[in-house]
């Protein structure tokens, strides 16, 4: 499909291997500017990989500006001070904690109401002209490179119009009073040979990784050589961009002007045959329980995939979970809980899983009546709703609602995950399921350790729910 001048390009990145091969790609196009804003930004080997793409880009002349939230920085300080004395990087942290050690996790306790709010924003931009948005951090967990779990995920590359506004909404992070430089932050001193020594790391990193089956599986992959000839497969369409105001995070009341959520709601609410939400942490307390109850009951046919609880990598979300279920349940909402066993790269079939390694869906997206996709940052829990700051983009296409749907089924199958149906001799949870070519029937949470039940069922006892 042509586009015309109003319309933006999309290619969703459903593959995790796909996911890095498009940040890195973008890292070595860019011509002018890289902007990178993330909730989390590791320092394992991809992360390092793409700090490798990152420091060539500025070595080349491109301004990059980096913002990330300071959640997960704890001893992070000095590396990252460092990276920033390449006079062609910025290196912002947003609503840093004043405690720079290990009196931070103090901090997060006795100040909870402000340390608890973040930025759970996920963009990479590239010379206002391409940005990669939805659920994935940097880290090996999102790129298929952990041994030991990966997640299901699911981001967009976009070009066009939208990527505009995606740069105004960095730009309005990067400029707020949230968004301090780390050399305001850091009192450790750092010298120029330092940022020449970790290039020198990075780049015999980058080259070590060229003899391994990782480097190439990149090499491989058919979105490298479409990428190499310019041959992506863009959906063009109609699309709006939504995402929370900075200043969300100091306000206690949701309203238009901070939180994107009452704008998006109107898609949402024009339904009229069917709903399928991905969220990996589903809790949607009482009045979301009532508007999704609501829409079944108008007719919609609703479908809602989230974790289960042998796969969830955050257990308190479990708990604020579970006590929905069968309330959505009896009013014929379909529940779906992906399986620790099913495939990493679930979205692709051509893949085989890596059996040691544990599965958990991380992905945020929505279809409506296989007309609108929303894909973004936010889940839905009242942690996305009320205290962190989210990002995402709704687009009319049914084409790419098409695209979406078959994503979903794939996730949904019997072989990847659970199904929950009520019992209709006593109307208790069930989980259904196949296992090896064979249907099979949970009376409990099905592969779930002893200590997880136990650690829910206490949990469930808390009155934490608003900061799940």
């Amino acid at each position: 499909m042509k586009n015309n001048s109003t319309q933006s390009g999309f290619y969703l990145l459903s593959d995790n291997t796909d996911a890095f091969i498009a940040r890195f790609a973008l890292a070595t196009m860019a011509e002018k500017t890289l902007d990178i804003q993330y909730y989390i930004m590791h320092n394992d080997a991809s992360g390092q990989y793409l700090y490798y793409a990152i420091l060539s880009a500025a070595n080349r002349g491109v301004r990059v500006r980096i913002l990330v939230d300071d959640i997960n920085l704890s001893g992070r300080d000095q590396r990252l001070k460092t990276f920033s004395q390449h006079e062609n990087i910025e290196i912002r942290i947003f609503n840093p904690l004043a405690s720079r050690d290990w009196f931070r996790n103090i901090e997060l306790i006795i100040n909870l109401n402000r340390a608890g709010r973040r930025m759970h924003n996920k963009a990479f931009v590239a010379d206002n002209s391409a940005a990669i948005i939805g659920g994935r951090n940097i880290g090996d967990e999102y790129f298929d490179a952990r041994p030991n779990l990966n997640f299901v995920d699911l981001d967009m590359l976009s070009i066009g119009p939208i990527v505009s506004d995606i740069t105004k909404s960095f730009n309005d992070y990067w400029n707020s009073r949230w968004a301090t430089a780390i050399e305001k932050l850091s009192k450790r001193k750092v010298v120029q040979t330092q940022l020449l020594s970790m290039q020198r790391k990075l780049k015999d990193k980058w080259f070590r990784i060229k003899n391994t089956a990782y480097f190439k599986s990149i090499q491989n992959a058919e979105l490298t050589k479409n990428i190499i000839q310019k041959k992506i497969a863009f959906i063009w369409a109609d699309a709006e961009l939504f995402y929370d105001c900075p200043n969300k995070i100091s306000s206690h009341a949701s309203g238009t002007t901070t939180h994107f959520g009452p704008q998006v709601l109107p898609y949402f609410e024009q339904s009229k045959k069917e709903l399928l939400l991905a969220s990996p942490y589903f809790v949607p307390g009482t009045s979301g329980t009532k508007w999704f109850t609501d829409k079944s009951e108008q007719g919609v046919q609703i479908k809602i995939l989230t974790n289960s609880l042998a796969a969830t990598d955050v257990i308190a979300v479990h708990a604020g979970y579970e006590k929905y279920r069968k309330m959505l349940l009896e009013k014929n909402i379909s529940l779906f809980e992906l399986k620790p066993t099913a495939h990493a790269s679930i979205f692709n079939k051509h893949k085989k899983r890596q059996h040691h390694s544990q599965a958990s869906l991380h992905a945020k997206y929505m279809i409506v009546d296989r007309q609108y996709v929303f894909v973004g940052s936010a889940n839905l829990d009242p942690r996305s709703n009320r205290l962190n700051t989210e990002i995402g983009i709704m687009v009319d296409s049914k084409e790419l609602a098409e695209q979406a749907v078959l994503l979903f089924n794939r996730t949904i199958a019997a072989e990847n995950s659970y199904q929950i149906k009520l019992s209709a001799k006593n109307g208790k949870l069930r989980w259904h399921t196949q296992e090896h070519h064979q249907e099979k029937i949970y009376r409990t949470e099905p592969d779930a350790r002893l200590l997880r039940k136990l650690a829910v069922f206490f949990i469930r006892l808390l009155p934490i729910e608003n900061l799940l």
